[in-house]
């Protein structure tokens, strides 16, 4: 018996002369039949082969006459009898529509399907079962195919309604054994390909990627080996001339002329590679564009737009109401209901020590009236201290102070929670947003384009736009000055993502955003480059991926392939390449936030702190042209209002505001014998070394007076 191979091949081609079928054979041998899952011939209802009995009326059946007429051009008469055994009758084979190889020997020996595992290929008898009949071509419009072993015959399936598994199977066989030309191309970008340290075409090990596991994959199912060889050199001449400077499509020039059988690799599947060449489809992939996080912009708009953006969870209206309605009406509110309570924060009067004229002057504490304005003023930034630090620390007195104060706090409460929310949601969602999202926005902005050549060509068709738009392919890199990246030896699919410039100063050069696959960016952020860029809005356009077959084997390969796909053995290598980002995460709980992006903060800060500078540089300036001062308050407060712990020393003595009465007289009637300096309230005060320096300070600081002998315990000015 010959090869299998030869005898599926032969049985869709057999002789034209009949054979009388014996129906009682058919029946006993159908009882033989079990599932299809098992390899054996399924058994098939007798409807099944009378629906048409001469084909259908597209593509009828050869008459027995017609078959008679036309004559017999046998290849290997031997090997017809030998394969299709004694109980075919071989006068009627052929003739109307019928399982004319259902007594054929192949299908009806089931010992080696039935003790096997796992089956072998020729256990896939599926066709066994099915009608077919031979047709004259000049009067088919269905489904037929030419039989190796007549050269003047065509049978076909599809005029019976039958699938061609016979043909399917035949493929199947047709790669085992064989020895396919193949090149390996380097894919420059993405993870889905085939990459090798070594560049395109090179012969070592050194290959790897989810489309070269697949391959390898299928080479050891079909049974078949893969020959690595390159291209002939003289045809990238003709190849640059007809493709372009490409050297991917130098691969599938060479495919589709025959010189190799397939190429490795992820291939754009465009219009002119697919006229040329069959494609076994291994992705599909979605075109994005790509931008900057922070989406660019001159230096002053991206300095302003992060300045304001701490500002943008109210609008400027209500920062307005905030900052000068509620709190200056809020902080007055409260200064009504402690104003003059004893022991509040806004007294009506504050004792003062007064220092006469002269270089002897005396001393004296005297009670002065609180300027209303002077408490105003300190209650307003009482209460901007208050809505900053989240809290109102303030000591607070009376009643009406004391419910006043719940106002305030739920205010404050209230207004930071709301802006804390809704700062942390800009915030993150202000990372995945960039402008412009869309094709059209491109356009209006202004913006130039990176992308590959093939993607610019796919853009441009789509979207109906100039193609000047897009960089030109670099010519000092070997590429041809037209819009899009296809240098052979620049890396496009990286190019496009080291080309994108934020500020771009030099359009001719440098792109703003970038229309790319996004695998092309997740391999590089896998690696923590270009973490500043991503994806946004929806797929621009989709872009099919696959690798170039020579027509000759195609058809049994990319059955082979599809079989495989389909069990998931495609989808598996491709799970097992997927890169996994190193890039800080920039969405959900947990985004970390940028420098720039804290722009709003660091400039109020510093604004504040600089401020408090100016003020003390200007402040002691102010006071100091205005000559040697002669009445200074004696109590300190601090920011909320509340007495300092120092202690007032007066010509050595300590002051108790507590234990003696104020002068009232008039400065000019008061003599030196009731000076405060020498009332009885007055207590010695034990001097340490801290104390000394003090007051030492208190007299150049306070009354600008060496002689003079004011100070405090702590550091504050009497």
């Amino acid at each position: 018996m010959i090869p299998s191979i030869q005898l599926f091949l032969l049985l869709g081609a057999s002789s034209v002369f009949g054979r009388h079928n014996d129906q009682a054979s058919i029946q006993r041998k159908r009882r033989l039949s079990v599932k299809e899952n098992d390899g054996v011939i399924p058994d098939y209802p007798d409807s099944a082969m009378a629906q048409k009995p001469n084909g259908d009326d597209s593509c009828p059946c050869m008459s027995f006459d017609e078959l008679q007429a036309s004559g017999l051009n046998m290849i290997d008469t031997n090997a017809l009898a030998s394969d299709l055994g004694p109980e075919v009758n071989i006068t009627t084979y052929g003739h109307g529509c019928a399982p004319h190889d259902e007594l054929a020997s192949v299908c009806t020996d089931h010992d080696q399907c039935t003790h096997i595992v796992p089956l072998p290929s020729d256990c896939d008898k599926f066709w066994c079962a099915r009608s077919w009949c031979y047709v004259n071509t000049s009067n088919c419009n269905v489904l037929h195919k030419p039989s190796i072993y007549y050269s003047d015959r065509h049978f076909s399936y599809a005029t019976c309604g039958h699938i061609d598994s016979f043909t399917l199977a035949d493929r199947r066989k047709a790669v085992e054994g064989k020895t396919y030309r193949v090149a390996f191309n380097a894919n420059s970008g993405g993870w889905k390909g085939s990459y090798n340290p070594d560049g395109n075409f090179a012969i070592n090990d050194n290959w790897n990627g989810p489309v070269v596991d697949f391959i390898k994959y299928a080479a050891m199912v079909g049974k078949f080996t893969i020959n690595v060889t390159r291209p002939p050199e003289w045809l990238y001449p003709e190849s640059k001339w007809f493709y372009g400077s490409n050297i991917f499509d130098y691969c599938v020039y060479a495919t589709s002329l025959g010189y190799l059988d397939f190429c490795i690799g992820a291939y754009t599947i465009t219009s002119k590679r697919a006229a040329f060449a069959d494609f076994f489809e291994t992705t599909d992939n979605g075109l994005y564009l790509i931008t900057f996080v922070d989406s660019g912009g001159t230096s002053w708009d991206v300095f302003r737009k992060e300045f304001l953006t701490v500002f943008q969870p109210f609008e400027w209206k209500v920062w307005m109401l905030i900052m000068f309605f509620f709190i200056p009406a809020l902080s007055i509110l409260m200064l009504t209901h402690e104003y003059g309570a004893p022991g509040s924060a806004y007294p009506r009067t504050v004792p003062v020590l007064v220092q006469e004229d002269g270089i002897n002057g005396q001393r004296r504490v005297r009670e002065r009236p609180v300027p209303i304005i002077k408490h105003i003023v300190e209650s307003i930034y009482v209460g901007i201290l208050a809505f900053f630090h989240n809290t109102f620390s303030q000591g607070v007195v009376t009643v009406g102070g004391k419910i006043h104060l719940l106002a305030i706090a739920s205010f404050v409460m209230m207004v930071y929670s709301v802006y804390t929310a809704n700062l942390a949601a800009i915030l993150t969602q202000d990372i995945q947003r960039a402008s412009p999202n869309s094709v059209k926005g491109v356009i209006n902005a202004g913006y130039r384009v990176c992308a590959e050549r093939k993607v610019s060509e796919i853009i441009t068709k789509l979207y109906s736009i100039d193609r000047e738009i897009f960089i030109p392919d670099p010519v000092d890199q070997g590429g041809d000055g037209l819009p899009g990246f296809n240098c052979p030896e620049c890396a496009a699919r990286t190019r496009i993502f080291d080309f994108m410039k934020q500020d771009n100063k030099n359009s001719d050069l440098y792109c703003d955003v970038a229309i790319a696959s996004l695998e092309d960016l997740e391999v590089l952020q896998s690696y923590g480059e270009h973490c500043n860029k991503t994806r946004i809005g929806d797929v621009l356009a989709h872009q099919s991926n696959g690798i170039p077959i020579y027509s000759d084997v195609s058809k049994e390969l990319i059955s082979l392939f599809h079989e495989l796909e389909n069990d998931g053995y495609m989808k598996r290598a491709l799970n097992d390449a997927q890169p996994e980002s190193t890039c800080p995460e920039r969405t959900g709980e947990g985004t970390a936030l940028t420098l720039q992006q804290m722009t709003g903060i660091w400039i109020t800060t510093c604004s504040f702190a600089l401020l408090g500078l100016v003020v003390k540089l200007f402040w002691k300036n102010f006071y100091h042209q205005k000559g040697p001062i002669k009445e200074r308050t004696i109590q300190r407060y601090d920011q909320w209002k509340f007495p300092t712990g120092h202690s007032v020393i007066i010509d050595g003595q300590q002051f108790d505001p507590g234990s003696f009465v104020y002068d009232t007289s008039p400065k000019d009637q008061i003599e030196q014998h009731s000076q405060l300096s020498i009332l009885g309230g007055l207590s010695e005060l034990k001097e340490d070394s801290s104390s000394v320096q003090d007051i030492n300070e208190s007299k150049s600081d306070a009354f600008d007076d060496d002689n003079k002998s004011t100070g405090t315990s702590n550091g504050s000015e009497a």
